[in-house]
């Protein structure tokens, strides 16, 4: 079994990324073509380790890591208030505290970062925003973009204490549309479960309630489109 305190680094881009979010490389192993690459990029004369692709693919346990494959030191974590930033003005959160599927939290991660997301909380349990699926499918956006867990709804105080209002995203006729919305300066967006939405005490939890509407018969959107729209809409 992996080493939990290490991160795995499938490709190029995720090693690259790591390195811009400052973390430690433990072991890089690249194949043949990617040594300049791998030593210019570590200026390190213990790394990187070339080895034929047949046998980085049985370190790595797949094919996936288009001639590179690193371990990285796991960066400690952070609490909630760190995460978010201390100046006032302008800024979004994304809440996720339900989320289940780790590609749906990898788009999420993503999407956020593409629309500016000041950072974005977890709840108590769920993927693991470090974990192989996540950062592939993050881009690496999980290493850049600072993350944190809630404990629980009571935690939303803390976004509170910070001048955040926050908005409950459901599916709910009753909710605020969110066409016709003005968003506050400080906004967090809290999104639910993939099959079940917010459960009742994230929900009483939030300022108020915002509400998609949908065409086609359609009833619901994947929850990392849902959050990309939501933010979109917000920026």
């Amino acid at each position: 079994m992996r080493d939990q305190s290490l991160l795995a680094l499938e490709g190029a881009l995720l090693i690259e990324r790591a390195l811009a979010a400052r973390l430690d490389i433990v072991t890089l192993y690249c194949v043949p073509a990617r040594e300049a690459w791998a030593k210019e990029l570590l200026q390190s004369p213990r790394l990187p380790t070339v080895l034929p692709e047949a046998e980085i693919s049985a370190i790595a346990g797949y094919a996936f890591h288009r001639g590179a494959y690193a371990l990285a030191r796991r960066p400690p974590g952070i609490s909630a208030s760190a995460a978010l930033p201390e100046r006032s003005g302008r800024s979004t959160v994304l809440v996720l505290p339900e989320i289940g599927d780790p590609e749906n939290l990898g788009s999420a991660f993503r999407n956020a970062a593409a629309f500016g997301c000041s950072a974005l909380l977890l709840g108590p349990t769920g993927p693991d925003p470090y974990c192989r699926r996540v950062l592939r499918v993050s881009m690496g956006a999980s290493l850049s973009l600072p993350w944190s867990r809630l404990s629980g709804p009571r935690e939303l105080e803390v976004l509170a204490a910070r001048g955040y209002a926050s908005a409950a995203c459901v599916l709910d006729p009753e909710a605020r549309d969110l066409r016709s919305w003005s968003r506050p300066e400080r906004l967090a967006l809290v999104l639910g479960n993939e099959a079940f939405g917010l459960s009742a005490a994230w929900l009483e939890a939030c300022d108020e309630r915002l509400t998609l509407p949908m065409l086609g018969g359609t009833d619901s959107l994947n929850v990392a489109t849902a959050a990309a729209v939501f933010l979109y809409a917000s920026a």
